[in-house]
């Protein structure tokens, strides 16, 4: 009798990505004049460090002082004349502990900061050495726009030193037509099948857009896509942060 090893579903994702894996990575782009920097794979949020195991296998990353390090190594690397991106599943800590702040925790009472230390620490550092470019840009996910009790989170914050960042965890990102003209049905986040079944009536997707221009972020918008058979249009578009004016 013969016995095969499945490969785990972390190996298979890897696998899948390649070279465009971004976790404690960095991927830059000559001619855009951009560095993207992933921060630690796998986060959850909160104070402890979700698949420990995993990250010291995989990384040799064994606590948070060690991966703010990783992910600071990996930025001072970037061109100097680069826009720096950090790309990371959660945000950092320090942006503020109600419910509906941008890492704030909905679905207990009081909420509390959700945020990731290790990646407040790397930015924090870079910051002080100087190298990280302004306006720098964090975005991430992981924080639902949709709080679990009701209402919405704040998706965008600025500080003061010109630090944008983004949540673009839009959940469901994609939604179905029912069949009657502007009206929308379920969503297909966890049913292969319900989403094929869906392409025939059409589907509305959310994408966060940001415009770059001269290594200066210039504007952030939340767009929905409304895609019908071949064609497609933009349904809804709702600005969330442009140069020189305050929205946040």
């Amino acid at each position: 009798m013969l016995y095969f090893r499945k490969k785990d579903g972390v190996q298979l994702q890897l696998e899948c990505l390649g070279e465009n894996h971004i976790g404690y990575r960095r991927m830059d782009f000559p001619q855009q004049k951009l560095s993207i920097v992933g921060g630690r794979p796998f986060s959850h949020g909160g104070k402890a460090m979700f698949r420990k195991q995993l990250l010291s296998a995989r990384y040799g990353v064994k606590d948070m002082k060690a991966s703010a390090k990783r992910i600071y190594e990996t930025a001072i690397g970037a061109p100097e004349d680069h826009l720096v991106i950090i790309l990371a599943h959660n945000g950092p800590t320090g942006l503020g502990s109600r419910a509906d702040d941008i890492c704030g925790k909905d679905w207990e009472y009081g909420g509390g900061d959700w945020g990731d230390e290790d990646l407040e620490q790397a930015i924090s550092k870079l910051k002080e050495n100087g190298k990280f470019h302004v306006p720098p840009l964090v975005v991430f996910g992981h924080m639902h726009k949709e709080l679990t009790y009701g209402g919405q989170r704040k998706m965008i914050v600025v500080t003061a030193d010109n630090t944008i960042y983004l949540n673009g965890a839009i959940v469901p990102r994609v939604t179905g037509y029912s069949g009657e003209e502007g009206k929308v049905g379920g969503n297909f986040t966890s049913s292969e099948t319900s989403c094929t079944q869906s392409v025939s009536r059409g589907t509305k997707r959310a994408f966060t857009v940001v415009d770059i221009s001269d290594g200066k972020v210039d504007k952030v918008t939340e767009s929905w896509i409304s895609v019908v058979g071949d064609e497609t249009s933009s349904d809804e578009a709702n600005l969330m942060y442009q140069s020189g004016i305050s929205k946040c």
